[in-house]
């Protein structure tokens, strides 16, 4: 685990930066896309999983400086007092974490849009949009559409382990049913002509969804944590004993 970080057992262990760490031989490569989904991915959780302990020691610190005793559904609980004043730092923390942690996931689909385009670039037969190029395709379409459908997909899985992009990119870059292959069909042929034509950017691409996952649950996780507590510090008996004073004031 990362020294710049230390583990803590009171926050989920998800939320640390080297929950990533599975993704590094491929994401962390220089001048590739994939070098600034490493940083922005683990800049976003290395900011969850201190906000997340920020805020356990805050509200742990609130309670040790004026412990109170009170039965909380019948178990003696520790409570605090200031709790308005807790509840209003939860929130503005939440206020600025959030427009950061949102700006990390728009930039980590940003690197995947570009990893995107590069693979769907190396699907491309630069001659399929030609007009002997369209003709091919039409003509390679038809035939896998004649073959029994249990043997289309195993055509085109044959013309892609030989690296006929032209037959593939016929496919590909049509309506499946023009094929006479269903969506999930052709979307499997897809990811495995992904793996054959940009084996490295595909690998990035895939990279970059699953740190994209951990990012967005961390995120997620963060606020409803920051949001559970502070609605429970606005709903606590101190907070409701201040309210019901000032409505006896007149306030």
């Amino acid at each position: 685990m990362s020294d710049q970080t230390p583990i803590r057992t009171d926050v989920p262990i998800s939320l640390h930066p080297d929950a990533l760490s599975n993704l590094t031989d491929t994401l962390n490569q220089q001048n590739t896309p994939g070098a600034q989904v490493w940083s922005v991915s683990r800049e976003a959780l290395e900011l969850c999983y201190h906000g997340y302990a920020l805020l356990n020691d805050t509200e742990r610190a609130m309670k040790e400086a004026n412990p109170q005793t009170r039965l909380v559904n019948g178990r003696p609980t520790v409570v605090m007092e200031n709790t308005k004043e807790f509840a209003a730092a939860t929130d503005a923390a939440w206020k600025r974490m959030a427009p950061v942690i949102d700006g990390k996931v728009k930039q980590l689909r940003g690197c995947m849009a570009v990893l995107a385009d590069r693979v769907a670039t190396a699907l491309e037969d630069p001659k399929r949009k030609t007009s002997e190029g369209l003709s091919h395709a039409s003509e390679v379409r038809a035939y896998v559409k004649a073959l029994p459908e249990e043997k289309r997909s195993l055509f085109i899985s044959s013309a892609i382990n030989e690296g006929d992009r032209a037959t593939v990119a016929s496919v590909l870059h049509a309506q499946p049913f023009l094929s006479g292959l269903s969506a999930e069909a052709q979307s499997t042929l897809r990811q495995q002509a992904a793996a054959k034509f940009a084996p490295f950017d595909y690998a990035q691409h895939q990279a970059a969804a699953t740190a994209l996952e951990y990012v967005m649950e961390a995120g997620s996780k963060v606020g409803v944590r920051y949001g559970a507590l502070s609605r429970s510090m606005r709903q606590s008996p101190a907070e409701k004993a201040a309210e019901k004073l000032k409505a006896l004031a007149g306030g």
